[in-house]
Formats: C-alpha cells, structure tokens, sequence
C-alpha cells in the first residue's frame, strides 16, 4: 500500500475522522453553490426562497438549493461538506420550478427524462447537455457574481424581442442567449430561432416569441444585461466573427461576402444554411474567423457593419414558400479589406 493509500485507509481513521472527498469539476461547482447558500442563510436566517417578490438573486439561490437537494444521490462526497444540514438533512424535495422549459433546477449533474419540455406547437426545441459549456460558464460567474455584488441591476422584463448576448433571469435560473439565427415573421411579428444557454449546463434551440412569452408570463423574471460591460468580461471569450462566401447559383450572389458574429460555433450557425433566407436560403462556405474577446458579440458585430456600411450590397431573396426576404449582411469587398475593418472595428 502506498503512503497516500495509507493516509486515506478507512479501517486506520481515527472515529472522529471522515475519508477526505475527492475533488472533481462537479463536487468543486457544486461545493461552490452550497457555500454561496450557506452564506445566504447566514445573512438572513432563513433558506432562500423561489417565490413571486423575491429578489433575483435568492430566488437564484432556491434554485441552486433545490437542485442540490435533488441530485443527492450523485453527491454523496457533499455530505462531509454540508455541516449545516441544508442538503442532506433534508428528506424531501420541492421543485420550485413549475416550467417545463426549465426544469432540473441545477442540472449539473443529468438531465432527467420525466423533465424534458412537452412539444407544443410555438415550443418544440429539446433541452439538452450543453457540450461546449465550458466556454460560458465563466459568463454566467461573472453575472452571478455582479448581481450579488449589486453592479447589475435586474430590469423588468418590457421587450418584445431578446437580442444576441442578453442574459435573463427566469424562474430563478441565468438565460443566455447565446445566438440568434433564422430571423423571420410570425404572425405578424419579428421572431426567430435561438440558442439559448442555461446555467445549469443545458441549452435549447427554441423561437424567440417563445421565450419572450415565458419572460411575461413570470412577473419576476428580469433583464440582466448583455456581455458587452466594460471591462467586467475582459478576457472572457465571447463569440466568434465569420466570413462566408454564398454557394449560391444565383448570379446576384456572385463575389459577395457575407461577415456576421455567433456567440456559438460557426459550423453550428451555418447548419441548414440552405433553409435560411439570410444565407441566401443555399450552402455556405466559411472563409475566415476571428475569435471575439471581452466585446459582446451582438455590440462587435454592430461596429463592424458600420465599418463595412461604403461595401454593403441590399438583397431580395425569394424562399421556397415563394415569400420574399430581405437579406443583409452582405459586402462586395474582399477578404483582406474586410479583415482590416474587423480589426479596426474591435480596436
């Protein structure tokens, strides 16, 4: 046996000694929630609670603790942690959550089947693990953290639209809309398809009138800002920009470029590009990409037009429902003056 296997033999601790837990990702993230929680309890005398009136922060905080208490069974390490009592001494399990589309409050650990969303005709998107959330989770901390530190200051929810890089905080859970694709009318009104992150790991592709429903429908749901906040996100990368060149047939097409931002990857943004009118409703190829660091992705992309307005070519694409769109973004120029005016832009 080993030294370490030696320190750490169960059958030589003393009585009063436990096995040290092992540290992983998980166990440190959710050791991390439960101080938080702690010192919450601290301040006010009581646990936090997701109820209607409640601040953001703490119904935040109720949902970190429900999900906590929910996912005991995957973290058993914990319980040396929880000297309180909040996670372990509890027997049963009060899902604040009543939305489907946020369901799991924590959800760290495994999205459970009984709580994935119902289809509904305006909502037929799947919450699934988010496989790149390592990329914004450090957002998500740095919000989570100014919220707490009383530097953002939650809105009321008044819109009836959600941009590229807004946060919102929904039923007690962080949203960030990480990319908006495939802009269009429905009924009446502009909507479009997004790429929704949540911080418990997950994310979903839905409509955006969607969201904006479920951001009434809570009376304390809350705007909380984009990632565009001065030097709070230096550092942080946040998007991408992309150059695409059309493979389009269509001779108005020819020798144009089309130069947007995502805050995901660009191969999933131009997924399906063939049934979108902004990609000309036809393949793409990508050219170039520049990685965006500490500038909000919807911002960058603002300034960068602006720089390319002189280039800029106006479109009129007619789709497979023989509706016209317009379809912008589109530059007659080349690809090393668009690099200098990408680069200037985001000087």
């Amino acid at each position: 046996m080993s030294e370490i296997d030696y320190l750490n033999d169960e059958l030589l601790l003393t009585p009063d000694e436990k096995p040290r837990a092992e540290h992983t990702p998980i166990l440190d993230r959710a050791l991390e929630v439960l101080r938080r929680i702690e010192a919450f309890v601290g301040e006010t005398g009581a646990e936090p609670l997701s109820e209607p009136g409640r601040s953001v922060h703490e119904r935040m905080l109720a949902n970190e603790l429900a999900g906590l208490r929910a996912s005991r069974a995957e973290l058993g390490e914990l319980a040396s942690f929880d000297a309180s009592g909040l996670i372990f001494s509890q027997q049963t399990t009060v899902d604040p959550l009543d939305d489907p589309l946020l369901s799991d409050p924590l959800g760290i650990f495994e999205v459970r089947d009984e709580l994935k969303p119902i289809a509904r005709p305006d909502y037929v998107a799947d919450r699934r693990p988010c496989s790149d959330f390592e990329r914004f989770e450090p957002l998500f901390e740095q919000v989570r953290r100014d919220i707490e530190d009383d530097i953002r200051k939650p809105q009321s929810f008044r819109q009836e639209r959600v941009d590229l890089g807004e946060f919102f905080a929904l039923k007690g859970q962080l949203v960030y809309v990480a990319d908006v694709r495939d802009e269009h009318r429905r009924n009446g009104k502009p909507d479009a398809r997004l790429r929704v992150i949540f911080d418990n790991g997950t994310e979903s592709n839905l409509l955006m009138s969607s969201l904006v429903r479920r951001l009434y429908e809570d009376k304390d749901a809350r705007r909380i800002g984009t990632t565009d906040a001065g030097p709070l996100f230096q550092g942080a990368r946040t998007g991408v920009v992309y150059v695409l060149r059309s493979l389009s047939d269509k001779p108005e097409a020819v020798g144009l470029l089309k130069v947007g931002t995502t805050a995901g990857t660009v191969e999933d943004r131009v997924a399906r590009a063939e049934t979108q009118s902004t990609f000309l409703f036809a393949p793409v190829e990508i050219v170039e990409t520049y990685e965006l660091v500490g500038h909000s992705a919807k911002e960058a992309e603002g300034r960068i037009h602006r720089a390319l307005r002189p280039y800029h070519v106006a479109l009129r694409v007619t789709g497979p429902d023989g509706r016209s769109f317009s379809a912008t973004e589109w530059f007659k120029a080349s690809v090393e003056l668009i690099e200098a005016a990408i680069r200037a832009a985001l000087l």
